[in-house]
């Protein structure tokens, strides 16, 4: 009764196993779906960061430069 059986146990086991093997590709497939979306939020990031860091050193330079234009009207406010 077994030896019977033993088809019918094979044919399930071969469909388990494709089973397994598609659920494989599918996280593969996933997972590089995944690492191509951190690669592009990641340069997007980077491109944030520096855009902010920029705007940190152009802030930086125009209130120098007002530093530098009030330091000067004082000194010609202050001399008349």
């Amino acid at each position: 009764m077994e030896e019977d059986n033993f088809p019918g146990q094979f044919k399930k086991l071969e469909d388990r196993i494709e089973e397994l093997i598609q659920t494989c590709r599918d996280f593969q497939q996933t997972e590089s779906e995944l690492k191509a979306k951190i690669h592009d939020l990641e340069g997007v990031l980077k491109a944030k960061a520096d855009a902010e860091q920029e705007y940190t050193e152009e802030k930086s330079m125009v209130r120098s430069k007002i530093d530098d234009l009030l330091g000067r009207l004082d000194q010609v406010v202050g001399s008349k």
